[in-house]
């Protein structure tokens, strides 16, 4: 993680010696995608529907707030009650080279994980991890004054490792054959998806898409079909009030395993950010999600999870 974090560290300090090495920034030779005069600020949740080359890096740490974890009942009492938390950690990288005016390759590798704060927490909801990579091409569908669209194919592979001692425990006592505290679950989907983006003017600008998707699941022996929408719109103050900050908001639906975990269920991200948009080279901005994930069956209601995330994207 700190790889990333070093990294980011590094090319920012280069990036803002490059930008105000230059007086005017009209004269920077712009290499974000412009689209009736807007950059759109890039968010997590949407693709760019643009077909340039970029290096994007996203590092967050998550926690649901304080759970109360249900104790042992003898008649009307509860005794061995306990208060905890879970903390989410992801992690992940995506660079897309452009091949020609329509057509680019795109490349991601992710990690992330989720953790109890405390042993009570990590016996009752175990300690689970998953990374992986992806390939997939990007082509232009429609390119407009105001208007574009890109469509996708891609391959998706991740292995996630599940601790659950809670599970080990309810395992023996049913006699299930080949009970294990820790199961790898390899999860290999293909799929499809498009992203459109729209620019109002130079100031604001919305972006949608959709993914769908078939494979695995961490659900050992099973498949499924996975989708997820997003919409976003966002706010850039450099045109027309020289001021370097952008505003996203976002909204995404999401069944994909590295978002859900086990369950095969939808969760809603909602998503702010805002982003440095003074350089031609970069953007960087701090992003706050949430979203509601479920847990153990041994706590009742489905926490929130609070994110803030640093995300780093370059353009070549």
């Amino acid at each position: 993680m700190m790889k990333y974090l070093y990294l980011i560290i590094f090319t920012l300090f280069v990036g803002y010696g490059n930008v105000f090495a230059q007086n005017d920034t009209t004269k920077i030779v712009l290499k974000k995608t412009m689209l009736n005069g807007h950059v759109f600020t890039s968010i997590n949740t949407s693709k760019s529907a643009s077909i340039n080359t970029y290096l994007n890096t996203e590092l967050g740490v998550g926690n649901t707030g304080t759970l109360n974890l249900p104790g042992i009942k003898i008649g009307d009492y509860e005794i061995l009650s306990f208060t905890g938390s879970v903390t989410f950690i992801t992690a992940e990288v995506d660079y897309r080279q452009q091949i020609n005016d329509w057509l680019a390759l795109r490349l991601g590798i992710s990690m992330g994980g989720r953790m109890g704060s405390n042993m009570p927490t990590i016996l009752v909801d175990g300690l689970n991890t998953f990374n992986g990579g992806s390939i997939g091409w990007d082509f232009r569908l429609a390119q407009k004054q105001k208007f574009q669209m890109a469509g996708s194919v891609f391959l998706k592979n991740i292995s996630g490792s599940f601790i659950d001692i809670a599970g080990y425990v309810k395992d023996l006592i049913n006699d299930v054959p080949f009970a294990a505290v820790v199961k790898n679950v390899p999860v290999l989907t293909v799929g499809v998806g498009g992203q459109g983006a729209w620019a109002f003017n130079k100031t604001f600008g919305l972006q949608f898409g959709a993914d769908f998707s078939y494979g695995e699941s961490f659900n050992r022996g099973e498949k499924s079909f996975y989708t997820s929408f997003n919409i976003s719109g966002d706010m850039d103050l450099m045109p027309k009030r020289n001021i370097p900050l952008g505003f996203a908001i976002g909204h995404s639906i999401s069944s994909n395993p590295e978002d859900t975990y086990l369950e095969l269920i939808y969760t809603n991200i909602y998503s702010f950010k805002i982003a440095y948009t003074g350089s031609s080279d970069f953007d960087l901005g701090i992003q706050f999600l949430t979203n509601r994930v479920k847990l153990s069956e041994a706590i009742d209601n489905d926490p929130m999870i609070f994110k803030t995330q640093l995300d780093f994207k370059f353009y070549f």
